[in-house]
């Protein structure tokens, strides 16, 4: 790589030390890793085998999952992203998109502190407030899962439409009114409603992260033929084979939320009696909840650390009402993901009704302006 080219530094999580082998694929260098890890603490976790650009240096002081780092040119970094969020083979004005906040996003993160946003905790006896940040990471700028940016390697014949995206968008970004690159978050399904900053992570908000009706990602209105053409040329596969996840429902035990609770916080409410929702964002996730038992009570947010509680895999999102049973809890939700910034079915479905990449920008993150690094 030359001086010029921009470099992202990737922290990878593998299955154990990663199974390299140096390669060569579409003119990049780089390495097909045997046992890369992905879905880390959600639902479609598994370990595959992909060709991921750069070049791989093993940590001295390393973490499990996170053992190497690939350092890589910044805009194969965003070709890979793109073609690993979701399929390479999306609608191109989708892409494009996508290319564009994902290199936003990444640049926060390369240019370090004047754009640093840190993981908190508050731990008292009966209220426990917690967000995770990718500047949580140390030694590296991102990881390679969800936790960061999706980095999984780039499929051996990479379809024209992603390189057409990253070509198109090359070294453009979204900078908010101050002329700072914008914090582009996006998630998989806003169920609706995009949410706003603060009820995910640092007491803050932005103004180009709002709230506001959605109703792109509602494919109610679609054929059952129509919604799944649509999934499968929007979606990874593994994506894919989660299908409800506009609407969704879950139980949880009284028994099990009880131990749930006990494990990860050391506290023992005793018999729960109720589980309520004290505070919820403006697209009605829940930020913090409050389950009560015979022996007592506890408080707990934010919107992750409600969706890692209340299943082993990680709940779709914290956006979910409370039905009460009598052997426990009935969620009954909404979305897919946080909800803040940019809904990636909505986006593809713009896409795929003729929208623009500029479009979809301004109706995601309104009042920011697209600029060249």
């Amino acid at each position: 790589m030359s001086e010029a080219e921009k470099v992202i530094r990737v922290g990878l999580l593998t299955d154990g030390l990663p199974q390299a082998e140096a390669c060569v694929r579409n003119g990049m260098s780089g390495f097909m890793i045997q046992n890369l890890l992905i879905g880390y603490g959600f639902h479609w976790r598994k370990t595959i085998t992909a060709f991921v650009p750069g070049e791989l240096e093993l940590l001295e002081s390393s973490r499990p999952p996170i053992q190497s780092v690939m350092t890589v040119p910044l805009e194969a970094y965003v070709l890979s992203v793109i073609s690993s969020e979701m399929n390479p083979s999306a609608p191109l004005e989708f892409l494009k998109a996508h290319a564009v906040i994902s290199r936003s996003w990444a640049m926060r993160k390369i240019l370090g502190d004047s754009h640093k946003s840190e993981s908190g905790r508050v731990d008292e006896a009966a209220l426990h407030i917690g967000w995770e940040e990718a500047d949580s990471h140390v030694g590296f700028d991102v990881c390679s899962d969800d936790h960061c940016q999706r980095f999984q390697g780039l499929p051996e014949v990479i379809p024209s439409s992603a390189l057409k995206a990253v070509e198109a968008t090359r070294g453009l970004v979204i900078k908010d009114r101050e002329g700072q690159i914008a914090d582009a978050r996006f998630s998989k399904c806003c169920g609706g409603r995009t949410e706003i900053f603060s009820s995910c992570w640092a007491d803050k908000d932005y103004d180009y992260l709002v709230s506001k009706e959605d109703s792109w990602c509602n494919l109610s209105d679609m054929t059952e033929s129509s919604r799944n053409e649509f999934l499968s040329a929007a979606l990874k596969n593994y994506d894919a084979a989660t299908q409800d996840f506009y609407q969704w429902s879950r139980r949880v035990g009284r028994q099990w939320l009880r131990d749930r609770v006990k494990s990860r916080y050391g506290i023992d409410v005793g018999t729960v009696k109720t589980l309520e929702v004290s505070r919820r964002g403006p697209s009605g996730r829940a930020v913090r909840i409050i389950i009560s038992g015979a022996d007592g009570s506890v408080e707990i947010g934010k919107e992750l650390a409600i969706r890692r509680l209340l299943t082993d895999d990680c709940l779709y999102s914290s956006r979910f009402d409370i039905m009460d049973e009598r052997e426990g809890f009935l969620l009954e939700g909404r979305g897919w993901g946080h909800g803040v910034g940019l809904c990636q079915i909505g986006a593809a479905r713009m896409a795929f009704e003729g929208r623009q990449f500029r479009e979809i920008l301004d109706f995601y993150y309104p009042g920011t302006n697209l600029e060249l690094l």
